[in-house]
């Protein structure tokens, strides 16, 4: 979905029933917006290497899974 559309990367996720991960802002704000859609987790942290991102996210997934299972509608991940 590199080159997908926000519409068509919108939908898929509401077909999937996933939550959609995102570092684009405009996500957040359609999902407020519309009140309803795709759970939206905001990925919020400055340029840093994958191996980096990938351990501050695994040792968020704990919070991020129970904001998710509350059915929060944007959950910010800021990351350390």
């Amino acid at each position: 979905m590199a080159n997908a559309t926000d519409g068509v990367i919108w939908n898929e996720a509401i077909s999937r029933s996933a939550v959609l991960v995102t570092k684009d802002r405009d996500f957040s704000l359609l999902r407020v917006a519309k009140n309803q859609g795709p759970i939206v987790l905001w990925v919020r942290v400055g340029n840093i290497d994958n191996r980096a991102l990938i351990s501050q996210f695994l040792g968020a997934m704990p919070q991020i899974a129970e904001a998710v299972a509350r059915g929060e509608a944007v959950i910010e991940f800021v990351g350390s």
